[in-house]
């Protein structure tokens, strides 16, 4: 059984657009259009699915999750 300490730490995930990093909520604000299948606000890794899908890549760190074209 896992102890709470065994749990990751949360990372961030940010989408890299036009040599700015933002924040996934963000553009997932600025792109509402693409998650009308989610009833109520989706979480990180499905606006990250959403991302993948639309072309973006995923890079993951220990500290960070980017998306970028």
């Amino acid at each position: 059984m896992k102890k709470p300490s065994d749990r990751r730490a949360y990372r961030k995930h940010i989408v890299l657009i036009k040599n700015k990093y933002i924040p996934v909520k963000d553009w997932y604000r600025d792109n509402a259009a693409f998650f009308q299948h989610i009833n109520g606000v989706p979480t990180s890794e499905q606006i990250g699915v959403v991302l993948i899908a639309r072309s973006y890549g995923r890079f993951d760190s220990e500290t960070e999750v980017i998306y970028r074209k």
